[in-house]
């Protein structure tokens, strides 16, 4: 078997896989985000990605891992000390992509689960960064990777637990800025990553069905005001530890689909961390 170790803004996990296929997955909370003072991990920052690091270690056993860090990690100013550190202490060393190795991992991963001659848009979106590619008969076109991640936009934006309505606007207005660069356009979008997951999850409740993967683009606002009209210790039950983010990254989400003309969301659970293994595997 082999682990690939991801360490994200939002949550840091172990997958485990066997010949390809996914064979378990444990995640724990990431607080790298909230860890970093002025672009620097703190000193107490490094020793919880070391303790957690070492206990996906001795979870993973005698199999291979491999480990990448993401957004969260590649814009520390200390970024190659806490690797260092981290080697050190835990014997694994860390692969820090940079936004356009992730979009073409995403890439990867995503096409592992299409056929060959598909085209359309992908976007991962995470807690710091959003990595957005679009892809014809089966050949990446282009990649690149916005500072649009949930945490990092809300934290940007929002004050309290869920944004007003000047605050929705101003987010709105923040991505457009930020894909203005961006101009290919598709009626039907890819979406990857726990925000887009969770969406599906909280559309299949809203619907009463269950493993919706579908999300048409003119229901997502109705996603919003269910988070905002439902108690909030109802929310928290249903999305644990996406509650205070998952308003903020629907918007994101409404606002790519607007940008891109995409009239259907496709939820997939493949991501960077599949891509990143075909490739590794395949050395």
């Amino acid at each position: 078997m082999t682990g690939i170790i991801d360490i994200g803004s939002n949550t840091i996990r172990l997958v485990m896989y066997d010949r390809g296929k996914q064979v378990s997955n444990t995640g724990l909370n990431s607080e790298i985000i909230n860890d970093t003072k002025d672009g620097v991990l703190t000193s107490e920052g490094t020793e919880k990605l070391c303790d957690i690091i070492s206990f996906f270690k001795e979870k993973a056993g005698d199999n291979e891992i491999f480990a990448f860090a993401t957004f969260a990690f590649r814009v520390l100013k200390n970024g190659e000390e806490v690797k260092k550190t981290i080697f050190e202490r835990t014997g694994v060393l860390i692969d820090i992509l940079s936004g356009e190795d992730e979009a073409k991992y995403d890439f990867y991963g995503l096409m592992s689960t299409l056929c060959e001659n598909e085209s359309g848009i992908g976007v991962d979106l995470g807690g710091g960064s959003g990595q957005v590619f679009s892809f014809s008969d089966g050949n990446i076109e282009f990649f690149s990777s916005y500072p649009i991640g949930c945490r990092k936009v809300k934290n940007k934006f929002v004050k309290e637990k869920l944004p007003t309505s000047e605050e929705k606007i101003k987010i709105e207005q923040y991505i457009e800025e930020k894909l203005s660069g961006f101009d290919k356009k598709c009626k039907k979008l890819y979406m990857m990553g726990g925000t887009a997951k969770t969406a599906a999850k909280l559309y299949s409740f809203l619907n009463g069905s269950e493993n919706i993967d579908i999300i048409r683009t003119d229901k997502l606002q109705s996603l919003i005001t269910f988070i905002e009209e439902t108690p909030q210790r109802v929310m928290k039950n249903i999305l644990k530890n996406r509650y205070d983010s998952m308003a903020v990254g629907i918007i994101i989400m409404e606002a790519l689909a607007r940008h891109t003309g995409a009239e259907e969301i496709h939820i997939k659970k493949c991501g960077v961390r599949d891509g990143y293994l075909i490739k590794k595997t395949k050395l």
